[in-house]
């Protein structure tokens, strides 16, 4: 036995390796089951509103398998209390109402494809969440302060999300969503902590994926303008997911930088 590996390291080497497992999983596997990756946002949504996303199904039986395997009962599937993540969750949900109410207004899916969006919403927030809120967080906790862990748990969440440059074709506008996903994933982690659950960093995940999908449904359809997209088109996300990360800082203004 390495005596030299202290507990943290150990939970640290657990945690990288499952996200590359989880990664290669999702993304090369997942794309090998395809007929043929998405080159643009359009074919990305359309994907999600017309079938199973199977790589995220792939996604949640590999952390299922790694989760059984380390044999980790600390990564936060506990109910949460109800009248905490209530008081806690009233912001999150009214920065949603505009985003249905704006989808209302543009116009619905059809009733197959919202049908399709929530379920894969639903498996996205969730693999998603057990990776980085419950995994990466955990094994950060175990060797960082609890600050750094943060930081560092939303900035690789957001990290991951550069690779919608494959779907997008801007590097550009793919950047500006992982920036605005690491504003998110602070409010995420902000939710874990104070509620010590990951259902509520999994339900609003959820309906705020969904909701934006609903509302990117319509122009998604549309062919993009020929040359460089407007600012405007990388400032947006960043404009809405702003609420997101002010109140993450207000939930977060107590934490102590320590130890976790």
């Amino acid at each position: 036995m390495d005596t030299s590996v202290t507990p943290s390291h150990k939970r640290l080497r657990q945690g990288g390796l499952s996200l590359v497992i989880w990664l290669v999983a999702g993304i090369l596997v997942g794309a090998a089951l395809r007929r043929e990756r998405p080159s643009s946002m359009a074919e990305l949504i359309a994907g999600l509103s017309t079938g199973i996303a199977w790589n995220v199904v792939l996604g949640l039986a590999v952390l299922a398998c790694l989760t059984r395997f380390f044999r980790w009962t600390d990564l936060g599937f506990n109910r949460p209390d109800g009248r905490v993540a209530l008081r806690l969750m009233w912001f999150p949900i009214l920065t949603l109402l505009p985003i249905f109410a704006l989808a209302c207004a543009i116009g619905l899916p059809p009733d197959r494809a919202i049908g399709y969006l929530a379920i894969n919403t639903a498996l996205v927030a969730l693999s998603e969440e057990w990776m980085f809120r419950g995994i990466v967080f955990r094994a950060l906790s175990a060797h960082l302060r609890l600050w750094p862990a943060i930081l560092l748990t939303a900035f690789l969440f957001g990290a991951v999300h550069v690779l919608n440059v494959f779907a997008m074709g801007d590097l550009g506008q793919a950047t500006g969503q992982a920036v605005a996903a690491t504003m998110t994933g602070l409010l995420l982690g902000a939710l874990l902590l104070r509620t010590g659950s990951l259902w509520p960093p999994i339900v609003f995940h959820m309906f705020w994926n969904f909701g934006l999908l609903l509302v990117t449904y319509e122009a998604a359809q549309q062919p993009l303008p020929e040359g460089p997209l407007p600012l405007e088109a990388y400032l947006v996300p960043l404009t809405i997911v702003m609420p997101n990360l002010f109140y993450a800082l207000f939930l977060l203004r107590k934490v102590r930088n320590a130890p976790a």
